[in-house]
């Protein structure tokens, strides 16, 4: 038996071979369509590492540009995932490279989350450190180098802007007394305490500091001797007018401050470099440490500017003596 008709001159395939035909023909669709969806799944997960990239170039630090250029890669192999869309082949040779070109970009949008995460623990473990490394851990306040460094460089600002520049030296009175009786976790307390309405009354700009013990520097930028005695009078009063509520129960604390001003003046060249500027910033809490002094002789509590070299500041003293 024959197994083609012939009808009007040409050969027609019998059902059996179209079924087979269709078939052939459906899964080669359907193998392009898999290879279509796993290219696409590709492309996303390359242009998704790319964003994450990008998210973390900003916790990159120093190393930023090295960063861009990687963002910028990655950007660029998207590319290398979409073109194969636009050209078929053979779908069993293009699904094998689909599916590792998808297991590619995976791991990399991992690997990126990872390093996503390493970048933001590194910059926040820098910046705990940079904090630890400039503050005093009992009240927060800057530390004593901290405050030299700041005392130096607000120094050099007032001489280019010939602004006035006064420090406030801070000292709790009879504080090894409240050691003794109530004991250091009290004293602590009102350390912390003390620091705390420094701050409340101090302006944005300026600078308070501990510089060990019970010992406290203020930094009042653009403030003259009368500004700064003002701001250390309303510190010595608020203190003395409000106890502080402690374990050992609300205590009466009283600070006595000395004042010293560094008035603005036409700079000189070597007044810029650094050793002077040094020698400036230790002269000037020296001159704010003797007036402490003689806060401390006449009686604690109360406040003292130092003579300098000022009319200003002697008029001050002789109205604080009184």
């Amino acid at each position: 038996m024959r197994l083609m008709v012939r009808a009007s001159s040409r050969t027609w395939p019998l059902p059996r071979q179209l079924s087979k035909r269709t078939k052939l023909s459906q899964n080669d669709a359907q193998m392009r369509t898999l290879v279509a969806v796993t290219l696409a799944a590709s492309a996303l997960m390359q242009f998704i590492a790319a964003m994450l990239a990008l998210r973390a170039m900003p916790h990159s630090g120093s190393y930023r540009f090295p960063w861009i250029a990687l963002s910028l890669a990655l950007l660029l192999m998207v590319e290398r995932r979409v073109t194969p869309l636009f050209d078929f082949h053979d779908g069993v040779a293009d699904l094998v490279d689909a599916l590792f070109g998808l297991a590619v970009s995976v791991l990399i949008a991992f690997s990126l989350v990872g390093l996503d995460r390493l970048l933001r623990a590194i910059r926040a473990n820098a910046e705990h450190l940079t904090r630890l490394a400039i503050t005093d851990a009992l009240t927060g306040l800057a530390n004593r180098r901290h405050l030299l460094a700041e005392l130096e460089k607000e120094l050099r600002r007032a001489g280019r802007g010939g602004r006035p520049l006064s420090v406030l030296m801070v000292d709790l009175d009879h504080f090894k007394a409240i050691n003794d009786r109530y004991g250091h976790a009290v004293g602590d307390a009102v350390l912390v305490a003390v620091a705390a309405r420094c701050m409340a009354r101090l302006r944005a700009i300026d600078l308070c500091g501990r510089i060990g013990g019970e010992e406290f520097v203020v930094v009042l930028p653009e403030a003259d001797a009368e500004g700064a005695a003002t701001t250390a009078e309303r510190l010595c009063a608020d203190l003395a007018e409000t106890p502080i509520d402690t374990a050992g129960g609300p205590l009466n604390v009283t600070i006595s401050i000395g004042v010293a001003t560094c008035h603005p003046r036409s700079q000189h060249a070597d007044e810029t470099a650094e050793d002077n500027v040094t020698s400036r910033a230790q002269a000037l809490l020296q001159r704010a440490d003797a007036a402490l002094y003689r806060a401390k002789a006449g009686g604690r509590n109360s406040v003292r500017c130092d003579m300098g070299d000022s009319p200003v500041n002697a008029g001050i003293m002789a109205s604080a003596d009184r």
